[in-house]
């Protein structure tokens, strides 16, 4: 709009500020002004030195679906300055791909609910061999606290195994844990289409003092937590991965420190976009809230190989005296929730 065009045509200063809204003193201050105020364009914020470009070149290259955040801390170590909009407006100038939004997540109190699935992580070195790596993720329901726990094949004793682990990375058992279908905890399902859980999975969830639960089929968005934190994994914690120092013929022990300094230092300190908030801090709050887990149980988890009797065979413990409580038949319900 331009006040002084139309004051000349005839316009008052009070229907101009009527028809544009506009205090009657600002319209004033234009008006009579010898000229249309102009304003200086923005600094350009700096650009990327020789040496940052080659980097997220490179970086693109291997990777292509590393994530801005993660070009954005390494270049900032290497000196850039300016901000991540700017910096993220680059890297879509270099790259075309864009992600997809998340599925939609259903919000939980805190202690309610840890979510866990596995995910296929591609080769990688293990000792001297290369290996097809597997993770099993957990991701706490309220603050977004994430933990995992490498393997190298999804059996029912190693998922077994690694749940107590993945629980004790996360502080504690809240009162559910939701997985999909996976073979390894569901073995069947009811007429009316609930889940029928594995005896092993329902025996340690007891022993947890947690409730299992399963989302129903093809129903991707009931752990969506999860379902984002692994697309994270893919798209920032192994581009991160491959930054790292690892020693040589790196063992699991190497690759799970690394992912435990990931999850504390990278994803524990970010504003969760949909909380709003830290999510070490909400974690703190949520920790209170959780079941320790019996030391029994990680002690069975902590060689090198478990097996699932190690773990869920509860006549050993039982002999020990009246460590399980007797139940009514509605505990029978944990077999198909």
């Amino acid at each position: 709009m331009d006040l002084h065009a139309l004051h000349r045509q005839g316009w008052s200063i009070a229907a101009l500020a009527r028809e544009f809204n506009l205090n009657r003193r600002t319209v004033a201050r234009y008006v009579d002004a010898p000229e249309a105020p102009t304003y200086a364009g923005r600094d350009c914020p700096a650009d990327l030195a020789p040496d940052q470009l080659a980097h997220v070149v490179r970086r693109l290259e291997v990777c292509k679906t590393i994530r801005a955040t993660t070009l954005y801390r390494e270049v900032t170590e290497l000196g850039y300055e300016a901000s991540y909009v700017s910096f993220a407006r680059r890297v879509r100038l270099l790259r075309t791909i864009e992600p997809k939004e998340p599925e939609v997540r259903f919000e939980t109190d805190p202690g309610v609910q840890v979510q866990m699935d596995w995910t296929e992580l591609g080769r990688w070195q293990l000792a001297d061999t290369m290996v097809e790596l597997k993770a099993w993720v957990a991701v706490l329901g309220f603050s977004r606290a994430v933990a995992l726990r490498f393997a190298t094949d999804k059996t029912r004793a190693t998922t077994l195994e690694l749940i107590p682990q993945v629980l004790n990375d996360l502080g504690g058992v809240p009162q559910e844990v939701l997985t999909d279908r996976d073979p390894a905890l569901v073995i069947g399902e009811t007429s009316d289409k609930r889940a029928i859980f594995a005896s092993e999975w329902v025996d340690l969830a007891l022993s947890l003092g947690t409730m299992p639960k399963a989302c129903r089929a093809y129903r991707a968005k009931t752990k969506g937590k999860v379902e984002r934190v692994i697309r994270e994994i893919k798209e920032d914690f192994l581009p991160w991965l491959t930054g790292q120092a690892l020693p040589p013929g790196p063992s699991l022990a190497d690759y799970q420190a690394l992912a435990r300094r990931w999850s504390l230092d990278v994803v524990g300190t970010r504003r969760h976009r949909t909380t709003g908030r830290i999510v070490a801090e909400t974690w703190l709050e949520e920790q209170p809230l959780l079941t320790p887990i019996p030391m029994r149980l990680l002690q069975h988890s902590r060689g090198t190989h478990v097996h699932t009797a190690d773990v869920i065979d509860l006549s050993a413990i039982k002999a020990q005296g009246a460590l399980v409580e007797h139940r009514s038949l509605d505990a029978y319900g944990l077999v198909a929730p």
